[in-house]
């Protein structure tokens, strides 16, 4: 039972609702006495379910019914029924709740079952009022659009059905609005498209259709917001970053968080992606603008914190885009509000990461040779720093190659993750550094042809100044 669906769901629910329903379990299944009680036992383990043993569905029937005793197949499949019940009174649950906090919701299937039932005159009266209502609502997500597309939908259904010819021009405003809302989405899924073409090396979309004149700011703000996107996605000319980043300054309090993040991410990929190909400057340098605005708007924020792997990212971009002054207030300012249990390392992390970057290599081992960390990313990242920080202050081969070997045997025994591979690519390469025994165009040829490797440009800059000391030596001999 500790794997059931219900059990995924109940968890993700808040203190709140797990209260009501329960209370909607009392009032509306009252009879369901085996169900309740598997219930009540159940939320005993909120809200992680951690406790596999107690939570399996023989344990629960033990509880349950006072036997501790096997279950037979009877009583397995009675259990699973339980399971699947609670299960669907949940979403039975959650549907009702979010009817009930969602008056265009609860309009739009009103408006449904009115025109199933033939009450015509209803229909209309009501179509017009929620046709007249969303036209002032305001849009911050593509989602918004539809009930405006409902509404034009249905009011456009009233008056075909009354006098068309007389109706003509508020049908054809109708249909253009429908339209309008089908283009915001229409180009948000041509941006995500766009940005797998490029990946994937696919041929990109090259014609976009163009839009009627938008008459409501909501959607004319997300309408310009994704057409500016795809038009990056599909070029990757500064001019298209110019003019989604000018519309994001302008606009962004009048977009979702949850969208302008999803909008800052397909940037973040594509850019990345560029990035990875060209090592510009100019990349770093726009996620760096993009992470500011994301600040500003509080796209970043989870219940109040930042989570630190944001915290992380955005010191990182800070410092390839060389804002150092930025990245120290950076650090000092929202390193109070990252979750209490990653604080310290994070913060420890970051100012590493910034001592690096601006040359202070012993100030790196300073911070990080004292410390053990245990999570893998957090390994991963002072190891990787203490390696380069050891090979940009010149440190003896035996440090160097230890603290290679230590991460190395690490990474075999992890899983084969991104990062994981990425990062033992670099070890191999740095190691070939140090040891000075294969020649530049070898490590070069490494680099360059590495699917997946850490550090990129900082691994060239070092193979530019590099020699091969044993391999000359057995030349002259």
């Amino acid at each position: 039972m500790q794997k059931s669906k219900f059990l995924s769901l109940l968890k993700k629910l808040s203190t709140h609702e797990l209260e009501s329903f329960h209370k909607y379990l009392k009032r509306y299944h009252p009879r369901e006495k085996i169900a309740l009680q598997v219930f009540e036992y159940l939320i005993k383990f909120y809200p992680d379910f951690g406790q596999e043993e107690r939570l399996q569905a023989e344990k629960v029937f033990q509880k349950v019914f006072k036997k501790e005793v096997e279950m037979d197949k009877r009583a397995k499949k009675n259990m699973k029924n339980t399971a699947s019940a609670l299960g669907n009174w949940l979403k039975d649950f959650l549907i009702l709740s979010k009817t009930k906090q969602n008056q265009q919701l609860q309009q739009t299937i009103w408006l449904s079952i009115l025109q199933e039932r033939g009450m015509k005159d209803e229909f209309s009266r009501k179509a017009e009022a929620f046709y007249l209502q969303t036209r002032k609502n305001p849009f911050n997500t593509p989602a918004d659009a539809l009930p405006n597309f409902m509404a034009s939908y249905f009011y456009r259904e009233s008056l075909s059905s009354d006098k068309p010819l007389i109706h003509a021009k508020i049908i054809q405003q109708c249909t253009e609005t429908m339209t309008d809302c089908w283009e915001v989405m229409r180009l948000k899924m041509a941006s995500e498209m766009s940005l797998v073409r490029s990946v994937t090396d696919q041929v990109p979309i090259h014609k976009i259709i163009e839009a009627t004149d938008f008459q409501q700011i909501g959607l004319s703000i997300l309408k310009d917001t994704y057409e500016a996107l795809w038009q990056l996605t599909a070029s990757g000319e500064e001019v298209h970053f110019a003019r989604l980043e000018s519309l994001l300054v302008q606009h962004a309090q009048h977009i979702d968080p949850k969208e302008l993040e999803g909008i800052i991410r397909y940037v973040y990929n594509f850019t990345a992606d560029q990035s990875r190909h060209t090592q510009e400057a100019i990349h770093a340098e726009r996620m760096h603008r993009l992470n500011k605005i994301g600040l500003e708007f509080g796209v970043f924020s989870q219940d109040g914190y930042l989570p630190s792997s944001a915290f992380s990212n955005i010191v990182t971009v800070a410092c390839q885009a060389k804002d150092y002054v930025w990245a120290s207030e950076f650090i000092q300012d929202y390193g109070r509000i990252l979750p209490e249990n990653q604080r310290e390392t994070a913060v420890l992390l970051a100012r590493a990461v910034l001592a690096f970057e601006t040359s202070k290599f012993k100030e790196v081992l300073n911070l990080l040779e004292p410390v053990g960390f245990s999570a893998l990313f957090d390994v991963l990242r002072s190891k990787s720093l203490l390696i380069r920080s050891y090979y940009e202050l010149r440190s003896d081969q035996e440090t160097i190659e230890d603290t290679c070997a230590q991460l190395e045997s690490l990474l075999r025994r992890s899983p084969k993750i991104k990062a994981v591979k990425a990062t033992l690519a670099f070890v191999l390469i740095i190691k070939m550094l140090a040891a000075q025994k294969s020649s530049k165009k070898v490590i070069l040829d490494r680099i360059e042809k590495a699917n997946s490797l850490y550090f990129k440009a900082w691994l060239l800059g070092k193979t530019t100044h590099y020699k091969a000391r044993h391999a000359e030596r057995n030349l002259k001999a």
